[in-house]
């Protein structure tokens, strides 16, 4: 496992933060997942109570991502199909946007989200790509969605977070949470670790959403779904072009550092990238691989 989180760290970054807690509705149907035979019609009617987040679950369901021979057209038929528990993961995460987007649609926090959506469905992808199982694929798409999640919290306390992460992206001898803890004294890294806590996320998530931004770390101490989980990451973040969306021309300085570290774990080359990319693309991903 990955070494533990510093709790003094924890403590100076909480600092005028609040960690929103899991909303109820994952509550009602975590209970109702932990009966002997969870009920589908119960758990999709849990879901369904909200309107929003139900509709938006249908809409990724039914997107090229999941190449679904025929239109879901309910929850209850979206967990007939794909299974409960990936189901519960995909509403979990549009929860997630709903609880800490709070409806702004201010441009910092519209490029957080479609970052976070194009790098969870890549990580998605890409863990079947690599046959990495059903289960470990779920958890690259909530990895991906959750992992900057972080970033939603530190902007309602700091107006200028846009420009710290401006600079922080085009760092080439610093890691992210560095810069963020000079310039603001907090860690995006850190408070999404607090986050996935509070909402039940695995360990191995936590773990990897506490260090993403530290390669040396997770790669000498992680356990080896926590690595796979990363590596899978951070090939996600590359390939969907993460940096541009923070800031733009800034050239990836993360990916060029640790790279060939991530390549080599998934053992592949530079030069297949190129057809991974097409995949992506062909599976409704747009990537920096494919026009």
């Amino acid at each position: 496992m990955a070494e533990p989180v510093d709790m003094m760290k924890i403590d100076k970054i909480l600092d005028g933060f609040s960690i929103p807690p899991r909303p109820d509705l994952l509550k009602d149907i975590d209970e109702e997942l932990k009966q002997e035979e969870p009920n589908i019609r119960k758990i999709s009617n849990l879901i369904g109570q909200d309107i929003g987040i139900s509709g938006f679950t249908l809409k990724v369901v039914n997107s090229p991502l999941f190449s679904l021979p025929r239109k879901i057209n309910s929850i209850e038929h979206a967990c007939s199909y794909l299974g409960i528990d990936r189901v519960v993961k995909l509403v979990n995460s549009v929860i997630l946007r709903f609880k800490l987007s709070e409806g702004k649609e201010d441009p910092f926090t519209t490029r957080l989200w479609n970052s976070s959506s194009a790098v969870g469905n890549a990580a998605l992808v890409l863990a079947e790509h690599f046959d990495l199982g059903e289960e470990t694929a779920s958890d690259c798409y909530t990895l991906g969605l959750f992992h900057n999640a972080g970033k939603a919290l530190i902007i309602e306390q700091s107006p200028d977070y846009p420009e710290v992460l401006d600079k922080a992206y085009r760092q080439s001898n610093q890691t992210i949470a560095d810069i963020e803890e000079t310039e603001i004294e907090s860690s995006h890294e850190v408070l999404g670790f607090l986050l996935a806590q509070s909402w039940g996320l695995s360990h191995e998530l936590c773990n990897v959403i506490a260090y993403h931004h530290n390669h040396h770390i997770m790669m000498a101490t992680g356990e080896a779904q926590e690595k796979q989980i990363f590596c899978i990451l951070k090939l996600a973040e590359h390939m969907t072009g993460l940096s541009e969306y923070f800031s733009p021309g800034s050239n990836d300085q993360e990916w060029g550092r640790h790279h060939q570290t991530i390549l080599d774990y998934l053992e592949i080359e530079d030069f297949q990238l190129a057809d991974i990319g097409e995949e992506l693309k062909s599976q409704g991903v747009d990537n920096i691989y494919s026009t």
